[in-house]
């Protein structure tokens, strides 16, 4: 796994989570500066607004990048002339392009900037019933022309709100 590219996918999040909780700190030294008979329950939800909006935002991209990070943990895939290469710890796997029947890419719907928004994953049906799994934080040698130049191969790109597997 590249963590730098890891860094680019979370770094939204982490921006916006941080301006959220900044946000809300200083709301709360201005409210506290500003009102003599300061009631800290009163001010704590008017000002946790702020900080509850963008965490909602923000959390999402979270849960993905660690459950795509697990999923990734030490794979990597490399597209060859004929075949696919998928590599792990324990074995390496050889997949025929002929062996392939549909490519479906899962992306984000909501085509709005959001911190999660370039998150993706890519399903790959193959003959014998198998499904193999791969997304954005994988670490991938090559590109996927050569899997996605077959015509006999069908191609899909589905939107979902929250690209899961």
């Amino acid at each position: 796994m590249e963590y730098k590219r890891n860094l680019n996918y979370i770094m939204p999040s982490i921006v916006l989570l941080s301006m959220s909780i900044f946000g809300f700190l200083i709301l709360i030294v201005i409210l506290y500066i500003e009102i003599e008979n300061f009631t800290i329950n009163k001010n704590i939800y008017g000002s946790s607004v702020i900080f509850l909006v963008l965490s909602s935002i923000t959390v999402p991209g979270f849960i993905l990048n660690y459950r795509y990070e697990i999923l990734n943990k030490n794979r990597k895939i490399t597209f060859k002339q004929n075949h696919l290469e998928i590599e792990t710890d324990a074995e390496i796997e050889n997949i025929l392009y002929q062996e392939v029947l549909e490519v479906e890419k899962h992306i984000v719907s909501w085509k709005g900037r959001n911190p999660w928004s370039d998150y993706y994953y890519v399903k790959l049906n193959l003959k014998n019933g198998k499904k193999i799994y791969y997304n954005c934080l994988t670490e991938t040698i090559n590109s996927e022309n050569n899997l996605l130049k077959s015509k006999r191969i069908k191609k899909f790109t589905i939107d979902n709100l929250y690209p899961w597997y």
